[in-house]
């Protein structure tokens, strides 16, 4: 029995080592992250933390196909990739309100991005598009005309994430196909969109995400790198990798 036992520790670690060098062999970076963490970049025009009613803003993500990795820290070419952005925007109105600030402000979106809006009242009116590869470029554009005052909380992501948040990653079957020269084989995809004009404005913010966090996130948000003294701390949702962005508007 003793040598039977030592038999099958030798198994199962040789086996272990033959794993870890052949998934060295095939992914041969000093991973950050586990999984191939794409840095989608978000950007907001103007770009400011205040904006008055009357005020148009564009908020787009246009980029080369070659993309920055977080997670092995390389910039690889992939070509044809499913993007498909969707966008939340909250006007917080105290501690027990919020409506959907797509709602009363003029949001347009043009047909070529395929625009599917969606209403809620449990969150705040949505929508889901898909970006235009060409010419080895990402794009997606929208454009937002403000016409009510108060504080919102833009969240620009993709439904990618939302699939495997919410245990739908079949659905996420186009995306996860998608190869590329130097892709490790067995890393997963995860979407960073992260907000690159400027600052997040998130710390301007901090009630208005904390209302969210307790009365509509159920305590799933957080800020990358938190720890147990932030009001956040723990959470599912990163706030810097979902795109969130704060801002006023005033009269």
């Amino acid at each position: 029995m003793k040598y039977s036992i030592l038999l099958m520790l030798f198994l199962i670690i040789s086996c272990y080592d033959n794993d870890a060098d052949e998934f060295k062999k095939n992914c041969p970076y000093e991973l950050a992250y586990s999984g191939h963490y794409l840095r989608i970049p978000i950007t907001v025009s103007p770009h400011k933390l205040q904006y008055k009613v009357g005020d148009t803003i564009q908020i787009s993500t246009i980029f080369s196909d070659s993309i920055y990795d977080l997670g092995t820290r390389q910039t690889f070419k992939i070509e044809g990739f499913p993007f498909k952005p969707t966008a939340l925007l909250f006007r917080v109105k105290n501690d027990n309100a919020h409506d959907s600030g797509f709602r009363v402000n003029e949001l347009k979106i043009d047909s070529i991005y395929r625009p599917y809006l969606w209403y809620s009242n449990i969150y705040a009116d949505g929508f889901n598009g898909r970006t235009i590869y060409e010419n080895e470029q990402y794009k997606f554009e929208i454009e937002l005309i403000l016409k009510e005052p108060g504080r919102y909380i833009l969240l620009f992501s993709d439904i990618f994430q939302d699939y495997n948040a919410s245990g739908n990653s079949d659905l996420n079957a186009e995306a996860n196909a998608i190869t590329f020269e130097g892709k490790c084989p067995t890393l997963p995809y995860y979407l960073c969109s992260m907000i690159d004009s400027g600052d997040d404005n998130l710390k301007h913010f901090q009630q208005e995400l904390i209302y969210l966090d307790e009365k509509v996130y159920r305590g799933k948000l957080a800020h990358i790198g938190s720890n147990a003294l932030d009001p956040l701390y723990p959470g599912s949702i990163g706030l810097e990798f979902s795109g969130f962005f704060g801002f006023e508007v005033i009269e």
